[in-house]
This record gives structure tokens, sequence and C-alpha cells, in this order.
């Protein structure tokens, strides 16, 4: 097991108190154990950590360690990530072919290349040096897998989809199924053939039972270094810069295009054919009906500036009083008109 200082060194952080201390384990602030190490990201969980049976802790210069041997580094959440891997190194997957699994005519695989139980793989795939595909994954034939590019349980891969280097799917996913395009007449609806195809660019990460179409024509993109999670639907054509992340359930109608370093909450929907701009942040469950312009955060229904919707939330929160107050204006008003008009007569 590493010591304190072995970890220090490779998160390149300061080791206060102890450093000979072995580490066995990581754990929560609000329920460690003697060996484990745990960090402190946010000054609300500070109070946990007196109490915290944790041998040693990782946080910020200046925050209180109550006396534990600790790891000082700049970003406690990034040391501890590198922490994990460390402490629970994945198991490397064995180079070869599962002899259930069904390979095409010319499929190329490089060195190290993993296929599992009752994988299919159909005609002139390229697999890149040490990609893992794992039980039951469906490979379609032209597709062109990178390196490096691991494909969890029973993921769908459609034919003619490119993904690059270092790319993840987790189980589940479907990548490179028909988009949604129909033409209506005489109220019959005429499939539009989907011949486009998608291209996953590098270090791409896509959660499980996400779906991303094929384009009508061109390509769905995704661009390098973004990280989507599980049950995200992307519609056919849709653009996607680099750097993104795409919380559950985010929804992308066709043809719309997002900019680099989008971040987009749960359950946010985007119309098609509108353009986000780069580094947006959408709030949850907000809906995007316009093109937004770039480095704003938005919330809402449908999505405004941030700023903008907590004024109008504000107001909303202040309707019951104010239709009380009308209803009394009213009653006040009718009794002033009942009094003019018995003086009248």
């Amino acid at each position: 097991m590493p010591t304190l200082a072995q970890i220090a060194k490779v998160i390149h952080g300061e080791v206060e108190g102890d450093g000979s201390i072995e580490i066995t384990h990581a754990c929560e602030i609000t329920a460690g154990s003697s060996g484990g190490i745990t960090f402190l990201a946010h000054p609300k969980y500070d109070q946990y950590l007196p109490s915290c049976p944790a041998s040693a802790v990782i946080l910020k210069a200046g925050d209180d360690a109550h006396g534990r041997p600790a790891i000082r580094v700049k970003n406690p959440t990034r040391a501890f990530a590198q922490i994990l891997s460390l402490l629970y190194p994945e198991a490397p997957a064995q180079p070869g072919v599962h002899s259930t699994a069904v390979l095409g005519q010319n499929v190329q695989l490089e060195d190290g290349v993993s296929i599992g139980p009752n994988v299919v793989i159909g005609d002139e795939v390229s697999v890149g040096s040490r990609s893992v595909i794992e039980a039951n994954v469906s490979v379609g034939s032209g597709v062109t897998l990178g390196r490096k590019v691991h494909l969890y349980p029973n993921v769908a891969i459609y034919s003619g989809v490119r993904i690059g280097d270092e790319v993840t799917v987790h189980g589940g996913a479907v990548i490179g199924a028909d988009g949604f395009g129909y033409v209506t007449e005489e109220d019959r609806h005429h499939k539009i053939p989907q011949v486009g195809g998608v291209v996953i660019e590098d270090q791409v990460e896509i959660g499980a039972n996400t779906t991303i179409d094929r384009g009508t024509l061109g390509d769905t993109v995704i661009g390098r270094g973004t990280k989507i999670d599980n049950l995200v639907q992307i519609a056919h054509n849709v653009k996607i810069g680099r750097g993104c992340l795409f919380a559950s359930e985010v929804g992308i109608a066709g043809s719309a295009t997002i900019g680099d370093y989008v971040t987009l909450a749960g359950q946010v929907g985007v119309s098609d054919h509108l353009t986000v701009g780069d580094r947006v942040v959408v709030a949850g469950k907000s809906a995007v009906m316009q093109s937004l312009p770039a480095g704003q955060f938005y919330a809402g229904n449908p999505a405004v500036e941030h700023s903008h919707w907590l004024r109008q939330y504000g107001a909303i929160k202040q309707l019951p009083g104010l239709v009380r107050r009308l209803r009394q204006m009213e009653a006040r008003l009718t009794t002033l008109e009942e009094m003019k008009q018995r003086e009248g007569d």
C-alpha cells in the first residue's frame, strides 16, 4: 500500500504531518475508516472532518486539517480523482478474440485488442490498438474505432460510424441509429432515409443508454473531450464542439449546433436548428427555444439569461399576494361604487 508521502508525490501535493502512514483505501468524509484517505473540497463539509475516522485528508492551503495528516493541493477534487485511479486500478483486459465472437470479412485488429463473448463485428471494420469490446456489443460494417476505445456490454454501433482514440461508450448506448426524419403527405408519414454518419472525436465519454443518431446526409459530430451522461438524446446532424458537459436526460433536436465547452444540466432541451455559443451554461430543466450567445448563464422555459430568470421567478413568488391585494381592492371599489350609487338615489 502507498504511503501518504508517496501519494503526495503522485498528485504534486505538500505533506503535512506523518507522511509514512499507509493508505489502504479512499473514503467519504462522512463515513471514513482507519487507513482511509478523504478530501475536503467545499467549506460546508468541514463540519464532518473533526469526527471523520479517516487517517488522512486532502485539502487546500489554509483549510483546517483538525490535527490529522494531510496533503495540501490546489484542487482537492482533481487530486482525489487521481488517488482513486492509484488505489483502484482497472484490471487490464486480456488481448484476444473470444471463441463466441463473430467477425465479418476484412476486419482489421491492431495489437492488444480485446473482443469479448458474443460480440458481432461487420465487414470492413477497423479496430485500433488496445481497444476493448466487451460482451454482446454489435459493431456494424464500415465502422472505424481508434486506439484505446472501450465499448462496454450491449453497446450498438451502427454501420459507417467513425470513433476516435480513447473514447468510452457505456452499456446500452446506441450510436448511429436513424434520425427521426419523416415527411407527411395526405396524413401519411413517409420515412426520409438517413444516409449520413456519426463522427465521435478523441477522448469523448458517452453514458449508458445514450443515443446519438446518424445524419440525414452529413454527419452528426461530437467534439473532442466532450463528456455525455446517461440517457441523453442527440438527434441527426447535430454538431457538438469540444469539451462540452451534458448531464442526464438532455435532449438536442436535429441540426442544432453546440459550441465549445458548453454545459447543459439535467433535462435541458434544445430545439432544432439553433446555435448555442461557446461556454454557455444552461440550468436544469430549461428549454432552449432560441439561439443563445456565447459566454452566458441561462435558465427557464423558455431559457433566458439567469439574472432575468431570477427576476421572473421572484415576481412569480409574489403573485399569490398580488392576487389577494387585487381582490381586496376590487371589493373596496365595489363598496365605494355601491355607496356612491345610494347617495345618488
